[in-house]
């Protein structure tokens, strides 16, 4: 079995008009456990009372989880005392609540960023 073929890279330096081949550089190493240190609160906004409430129901057994005063109707959740993954498994619960409101995506908010989470393609 032979080696894959070296990858080059094609660049232009700046006030030349002729390419430049470089070889790439080796891709970096994928993790292989996503680990989310430091993350403490994560938030998702509800469109209604209802799904806040579905929303906390799936959640009870496995996350701390509140409804937090504010004009929206927002589910905030703190990491649970056992730690690990929790961020992938928050993700799941958020897909599956997705699926059983049915909504097709909500919010999720952490840290001064927001991330669009969309549902599974199949539950429309």
């Amino acid at each position: 079995m032979s080696d894959p073929p070296a990858v080059t890279v094609l660049t232009r330096e700046p006030g030349s008009s002729r390419p430049h081949l470089h070889p790439a550089s080796p891709t970096p190493a994928v993790p292989t456990t996503l680990t989310f240190d430091g993350v403490e609160a994560v938030e998702i906004v509800a469109p209604d009372r209802y799904c806040a409430e579905l929303l906390l129901d799936h959640a009870e057994s496995l996350f701390p989880a509140r409804l937090v005063s504010s004009p929206s109707w927002i589910v905030r959740f703190q990491p649970p005392p056992t730690g690990g993954e929790w961020v992938a498994d928050l993700l799941s619960l958020v897909e599956r609540w997705l699926a059983s409101a049915p909504i097709p995506c909500a919010k999720m908010r952490r840290g001064g960023r927001s991330y669009l989470i969309r549902g599974p393609l199949d539950a429309a």
